[in-house]
């Protein structure tokens, strides 16, 4: 696992031009986050190759601006993300105001005023994304049932019910179901030391 002033030395390899193995790198950890949240944000679906490809032109372009010690890079990120799609939006809503002759009038200002849902939207969005890669870890490293007996945890079942679909003792689903839960805590406490210098 990198640690946070590694992770940090990556983003400022990154800045530079040269260094494309780090700039691959860098947008190899974030380019899925990127990607869901520009939808969530509600880019329509052709737009989302584009936008997305905007917010990494601005990476570019800003990276070597990023100051951590201003804020964490998740946050300078995301208002990177925010930006962009706000920006978006507004040429989006411009365009439909022109096209209309017809209607109500949609204000341009509304694209501004969703900027704290935006906001809040990241950060929910931030959290699941770390626990998915984190999941992913987990089903990497555990073999037979472990994952599924933690799974079928999450979706309801008790223990008996686990033991009884699975053929294992309630005492094996416990202990399975507690090894993937500390595995899971392990990697999701990596992956935010690690995508969050």
């Amino acid at each position: 696992m990198d640690r946070p002033d590694t992770r940090h030395s990556l983003i400022m390899r990154a800045c530079d031009v040269g260094d494309a193995d780090a700039w691959q790198e860098l947008v190899q950890q974030y380019q899925r986050f990127i990607y869901y949240v520009l939808g969530e944000i509600g880019i329509d679906h052709a737009d989302l190759d584009d936008v997305s490809q905007q917010v990494l032109v601005h990476l570019t372009r800003d990276l070597a601006s990023y100051d951590k010690n201003k804020g964490s890079f998740r946050g300078w990120l995301s208002a990177v993300i925010r930006n962009t799609a706000l920006s978006h939006l507004r040429k989006s809503k411009r365009r439909s105001i022109r096209l209309q002759k017809f209607g109500h009038e949609l204000q341009i200002d509304e694209a501004d005023a969703m900027a704290p849902e935006i906001d809040a939207l990241i950060e929910e969005e931030w959290t699941t994304y770390i626990a998915n890669l984190a999941m992913e870890r987990v089903r990497a490293t555990f073999q037979g049932q472990a994952v599924k007996v933690f799974e079928l945890g999450l979706d309801g079942l008790s223990a008996e019910q686990i033991a009884e679909q699975t053929d294992l003792t309630v005492q094996s689903v416990y202990t399975l179901r507690k090894r993937v839960k500390k595995r899971l805590y392990l990697e999701i406490r990596a992956l935010t030391a690690d995508l969050e210098p």
